[in-house]
């Protein structure tokens, strides 16, 4: 896996709120967020989390047209769309561009 290979701790959300909440308990250097989830919405889970951390660092994911949502996101200061399927190429570098120190 593309993250392992950088060293980088994972975390899983399987919700908006769950995401919410676990960016709330701990520091992350990057958040991926699915556009689609139970519950509360990848953007509504992404709004929440810029509202109290506006700094954070979000890209967001989707592999349904959902232009709306993603424009949404956009304006508020989401990093960028990673379309489904990903390249793991595109993924590794917009890992190292976040990550203090790697190259």
């Amino acid at each position: 896996m593309v993250m392992e290979g950088l060293a980088c701790e994972v975390e899983l959300a399987f919700n908006g709120a769950q995401a919410v909440e676990q960016y709330r308990a701990g520091y992350h250097d990057l958040v991926l967020m699915d556009v689609r989830m139970p519950g509360k919405n990848g953007v509504e889970a992404f709004m929440e989390i810029r509202h109290d951390h506006p700094q954070a660092n979000i890209m967001m994911m989707t592999g349904y047209s959902v232009e709306q949502l993603l424009e949404t996101a956009m304006s508020h200061g989401a990093m960028g769309v990673l379309r489904k399927p990903i390249a793991l190429n595109q993924l590794k570098s917009m890992l190292l561009s976040v990550m203090p120190g790697k190259e």
